[in-house]
């Protein structure tokens, strides 16, 4: 079957030809430059970084749409400590790629930027746009206005009225707003 290749019924992008009949394994880049449209390895760490990019966007979407205010339903005692359980857990390595990775846009927007004839000028805007955006939109809230909440919170005693107070007035509203 074709499936919409642009090769003729002889085959399609990956065909007997490229398998190799030993085991070993090994990357193909023709095929996958091809199959993706993909022609450099600046292509490559911008798709990566756009995956990313979406990959942080759910994560914010999720947390501001759903877990916060389902915390704001619960007893404020309840809410600082699941929200301060949340916050140990999140930071593993898994989560600081999905999240921060998307600033591996940086590399391909510099080079762009320091090679203008070899990129066009979109390409070149493209690129330092989305890593400027990413950067303070997301990489500078999260460690300026997010992380400084998560610790005080983590700081104040959940039965405390002054650690009511913080979570109600402060941390609830002001968290989702950034």
């Amino acid at each position: 079957m074709n499936y919409g290749s642009t090769y003729g019924a002889e085959g399609n992008l990956i065909n007997e030809n490229d398998v190799k009949s030993d085991s070993s394994t090994y990357f193909d880049w023709k095929t996958f430059s091809e199959v993706w449209l993909l022609d450099s390895r600046l292509e490559v760490i911008m798709l990566v970084s756009v995956l990313l990019n979406g990959m942080a966007a759910g994560i914010i979407f999720i947390f501001s749409n759903t877990v916060m205010p389902s915390l704001a339903t619960l007893d404020p005692a309840v809410g600082i400590n699941i929200m301060n359980t949340i916050n140990g857990l999140i930071v593993n390595p898994l989560f600081i790629i999905a999240f921060f990775g998307g600033l591996i846009s940086a590399y391909p927007a510099i080079k762009m930027w320091k090679n203008p004839n070899d990129f066009s000028m979109a390409a070149r805007y493209y690129g330092i746009t989305t890593t400027l955006v990413f950067f303070f939109g997301e990489f500078m809230v999260t460690c300026t206005q997010n992380v400084p909440r998560n610790n005080a919170l983590l700081a104040v005693d959940p039965e405390s009225e002054s650690g009511v107070k913080y979570w109600e007035d402060d941390f609830l509203i002001s968290w989702v707003a950034w």
